[in-house]
């Protein structure tokens, strides 16, 4: 009978954490992100990260406004502020972090916020954040291989230590784009996947015609969509890409 008793507790606790929790809207999660892209982005395709904790109904409610939450006013300063420096609790509401990457060091946007362990941007925001908020950090390019994922500056235990942080909480990690020298990976899943879990889901944000987003593994099969990997592209248009990347340079530089 008590065992009984302990698995009712157990089970009532798993119903409490799934409220808690709720489901992300991808409908809501895309009108966030498309109001990041449309006030925050420094510049026409530049790198940065921003990680916001809101009331769960943000990420939940298609009609929510994330104005109400993130004014205009507030997603000009992190712009103005990011282009020199981070953002580390610098909205009126102190529930924003942001930042570019390094130029000097080339640390990335998303170790930057992510560390140092226990001490960083994001440690900083997970402190202030309410129990029942929802926490969206977002990359405007995907996390690098080369750098975010296999090297000094891998994100992975920086993620890890969010979770634990908040193992009951809603979390989402979201990118736009693939990052160029991603684009022609052929292995970029089994890399996804190590971010993705089940207290941190993995989504992309991309815009055509309009922002979309969709969470990018499958529940059932466990799968990376092909929505949040590269397109299959010919070398032609590699090398196209290439130089008008090097003509770009030249023009940087005369």
């Amino acid at each position: 009978m008590a065992s009984m008793r302990g698995l009712i507790v157990l089970w009532l606790l798993h119903l409490s954490v799934q409220s808690i929790q709720g489901d992300v809207n991808p409908a809501a999660l895309a009108k966030m992100i498309q109001y990041f892209d449309d006030n925050v982005q420094p510049k026409t395709d530049a790198q940065f990260a921003i990680a916001i904790s809101v009331p769960q109904e943000q990420c939940t409610k298609e009609d929510a406004v994330i104005e109400d939450v993130f004014s205009k006013e507030d997603a000009k300063h992190v712009k103005d502020v990011i282009t020199t420096e981070k953002c580390v609790l610098c909205t009126t509401a102190e529930n924003v972090i942001a930042t570019r990457p390094n130029g000097t060091t080339k640390e990335h946007s998303e170790h930057i916020l992510l560390y140092p362990l226990g001490n960083s941007p994001m440690d900083t925001l997970l402190k202030k954040a309410d129990r029942n908020s929802c926490v969206v950090f977002y990359s405007y390019n995907s996390p690098c291989v080369t750098k975010c994922i296999r090297s000094a500056d891998n994100i992975l235990p920086g993620l890890e230590n969010w979770k634990n942080i908040r193992k009951d909480g809603m979390n989402v990690f979201v990118f736009e784009n693939i990052w160029q020298k991603d684009a022609w990976r052929k292995d970029m899943e089994k890399d996804l996947l190590k971010i993705n879990a089940d207290n941190l889901p993995l989504y992309r944000c991309n815009r055509k015609n309009e922002m979309q987003c969709q969470k990018c593994v499958e529940k059932n099969t466990g799968k990376v969509i092909p929505f949040c990997l590269p397109e299959k592209k010919s070398i032609l248009l590699y090398v196209q890409k290439m130089l008008l990347s090097v003509i770009k340079s030249w023009r940087v530089n005369e």
